[in-house]
């Protein structure tokens, strides 16, 4: 008795069409971001690269990196990746807060 899945057995051009699909969505929101990088949007200019960095680290991370199907313990891992940045990113910006309400 087989204990295989059939089902589950992908070859190598399955793994290049996901990759090169993933790949072109990666490129698009690249030129995207580029695009409106030279748009004048005023302040949602930074929002809109903020999405779109975000969209693009999503598709990296629960794509690439397979977070969706890996063990909890990696999963916690990369979440824990995460949260350091956040606070990171919430540090800096009390700081820049901080600054600009001292003038």
């Amino acid at each position: 008795m087989s204990t295989q899945n059939n089902h589950a057995r992908k070859t190598p051009w399955d793994f290049w069409r996901r990759n090169s699909l993933i790949w072109a969505a990666l490129m698009a929101l690249l030129v995207l971001s580029l695009v409106l990088a030279h748009v004048p949007m005023g302040s949602f200019t930074v929002a809109a690269g903020i999405v779109i960095a975000f969209a693009q680290s999503g598709l990296i991370c629960v794509l690439f990196m397979e977070l969706i199907e890996a063990r909890p313990l990696i999963r916690l891992a990369a979440m824990s990746g995460v949260i350091f940045v956040a606070v990171l990113f919430a540090l800096t910006l009390a700081d820049v807060l901080s600054r600009v309400a001292g003038r």
